[in-house]
């Protein structure tokens, strides 16, 4: 027998007209308790039947009745609305607990089929909920009222029968409320215990409630998952379990992904949806699944994890660019080499010089036969050019005159390799902040509402910016990398991105976003001086960048933004050693907060600090 209605809970199973007076509707008593509702939907699919004929061929189903008058009229008019109530004894013999009149009227109307439900339920205009029921918010969300409305009730509400024929509900009252707003008509039950008294039923909303233990994420996960595999539709599990379709696709992908599976199984770390829709992007990247599951053994797991794949999005984005690159190089007709085809001799361009000393750039460089174009390390997006033999085409490296000697010995060969490989590094963790960054001042912008406190910092810094010309945003608001960071900001892409005077046109014209627009407007500039240069403190240190950047992730922690490791270092001018384990938590919050504290260089005017 299938679960009954698809879904739809059990209720009173005696036909209307069958009712006794005792179990008629009577008005509810008033509930005090606030009632968060969701939306009415459709009621769920009819009920399963059986074969009214097949019932009445059992001898302990059959009974010398006649059914009432007005109840086989009733049946007649309106077929059997009540399910009878029927289980399956020894031999898979279809046994009626209650319906007897009900069969004996629909045999008489002519009925092939009856509604039947395997356990005892309830219509819920029967019943009345508990007037003092412990809960002060039933909290019936529209997750809630989707998975009554998909599964029906599965758990019986408990009722007691009170003086005058009340049927008060004292246990489920929350079943009760999400089962009208899912439009099911019936409940299962259980009565309560005879001897059960008021204070009884008090300890026993605290006892079901108190007591009951969740699911982990883990444990949800793999219940979705062998839903999956017995059979069920992404859409029935997503209702069931009040998540996203999204979230039991990816769930269904991890899970089917041998490699997937296997990392997320030897992690004791409760995965997030997100986090397991990110995994699954590196389904074909063992050495990014590695990183990102190693992120989980670490004491902050879950930001650890999280910039962990930010890290390894920037490195694929990072190789998709490397890859069209290249693709544009072969097309015209540049020779393309690996590192490990290089011998020694080969020189990468910009260390290039003439015989006079004076710098060769790509351009003065690109008739030489020498030239070939190399990715220097897997997290480059662009290749570079190289001369495979300086000496051979007529150059010279700084330091060295045309034909001098200017190899250096083993531990300079190696110190020069790790402070390489040290900026490749930090070069990556700021293009991965950068984005990250970049991301949430993208949120905040469009947002309908902020906080008023967020909006009138944010009034102040455009005040400051505009009147009192201390953001030095004149020379650089209209120039094209402001715009390309804009249109990132603005959410807007494509050829839409290419002409700022029509950004107007492409915005929500939302009066409440008026000022994240202008604020959009003055980030970019400061996005735009918040170069790699800005976190270097060797002998490529760039004070003009680094200091302007630094005040401007000052304003930006203000504002709610958590700065990531090497963001707070450019903003507390440390140096940054991207090697170094210990990293602080990144989680950022997408809903800005007011602003504590505003910078303290001159490049804040006193007034803007104020106004924060």
């Amino acid at each position: 027998m299938t679960s009954e209605g698809g879904g739809q809970p059990p209720d009173r199973h005696l036909h209307r007209a069958e009712w006794p007076d005792e179990l008629s509707p009577e008005s509810e008593s008033p509930m005090t308790n606030v009632k968060t509702q969701a939306s009415v939907q459709t009621a769920p699919a009819p009920w399963p039947t059986l074969a009214a004929a097949e019932l009445a061929a059992h001898p302990g189903n059959f009974r010398d009745i006649e059914a009432p008058a007005d109840l086989l009229a009733d049946v007649k008019g309106n077929g059997v609305v009540e399910p009878l109530y029927v289980v399956r004894t020894h031999g898979d013999v279809p046994q009626i607990i209650d319906g007897f009149q009900r069969l004996a009227a629909a045999l008489a109307a002519g009925l092939e089929a009856v509604p039947v439900t395997p356990r005892p339920v309830i219509r819920i205009d029967a019943l009345t909920p508990h007037p003092e029921n412990a809960r002060e918010d039933l909290d019936i969300n529209a997750p809630f009222v989707d998975s009554l409305r998909c599964e029906g009730c599965r758990i019986p509400v408990k009722i007691q029968r009170l003086d005058g024929g009340v049927l008060q509900v004292n246990d489920g009252n929350r079943r009760y409320f999400g089962g009208q707003d899912a439009g099911l008509t019936h409940l299962p039950y259980e009565w309560e215990d005879d001897d059960r008294d008021a204070a009884g039923q008090f300890l026993d909303m605290i006892t079901t409630a108190q007591h009951r233990k969740p699911l982990t994420q883990g444990e949800m996960t793999a219940a979705m998952f062998s839903a999956a595999e017995a059979g069920a539709q992404v859409g029935r599990i997503a209702k069931a379990a009040g998540v996203r379709q999204k979230d039991v696709k990816t769930v269904v992908k991890v899970k089917n992904d041998k490699a997937l599976s296997g990392a997320v199984a030897n992690s004791a770390y409760a995965w997030t949806f997100d986090q397991l829709a990110a995994l699954s992007e590196f389904a074909d990247d063992a050495e990014a699944l590695t990183a990102i599951t190693k992120a989980a053994e670490d004491e902050d797991a879950a930001d650890e994890i999280d910039w962990t794949i930010q890290i390894e999005r920037t490195k694929r984005e990072k190789q998709a660019k490397a890859e069209a690159h290249r693709a544009e190089l072969e097309k015209a007709g540049q020779k393309v080499r690996d590192m490990t085809e290089l011998s020694e001799r080969a020189t990468p361009v910009w260390r290039l010089r003439t015989p006079d000393g004076e710098r060769i750039t790509t351009e003065d460089h690109a008739e030489c036969q020498g030239q070939v174009w190399v990715l220097e390390e897997d997290d480059d997006e662009k290749l570079k050019p190289y001369c495979t033999s300086p000496v051979l085409y007529g150059h010279a490296e700084p330091g060295s005159s045309l034909g001098g000697n200017g190899t250096k010995n083993a531990a300079e060969k190696e110190a020069e390799k790790a402070a390489r490989a040290a900026v490749k590094k930090g070069n990556l963790e700021w293009d991965a902040a950068e984005g990250r960054r970049r991301q949430w001042l993208a949120d905040m912008v469009k947002r309908r509402n902020l906080p008023k406190d967020t909006t009138n910092t944010l009034t102040a810094h455009i005040n400051a910016a505009l009147l009192a010309g201390t953001w030095g945003i004149c020379d650089d608001l209209n120039k094209e990398p402001t715009t390309e960071i804009l249109a990132t900001l603005l959410g807007i892409t494509g050829d839409k991105a290419k002409y700022r005077t029509n950004f107007p046109d492409h915005v929500a014209k939302d009066p409440r976003r008026a000022v994240q627009l202008q604020w959009a407007a003055l980030a970019a500039v400061r996005e735009k001086h918040a170069t790699r240069s800005a976190w270097r403190t060797d002998a490529q240190r760039a004070p003009w960048a680094r200091n302007p950047t630094g005040r401007w992730f000052e304003i930006l922690e203000a504002l709610g933004y958590q700065l990531t490791p090497i963001e707070q270092a450019v903003k507390d001018d440390e140096p940054y050693d991207p090697y170094k384990k210990k990293r602080a938590a990144i989680t950022a919050s997408a809903a800005p907060e007011q602003a504590d504290q505003m910078p303290a260089d001159g490049e804040q005017p006193a007034a803007d600090a104020a106004a924060a």
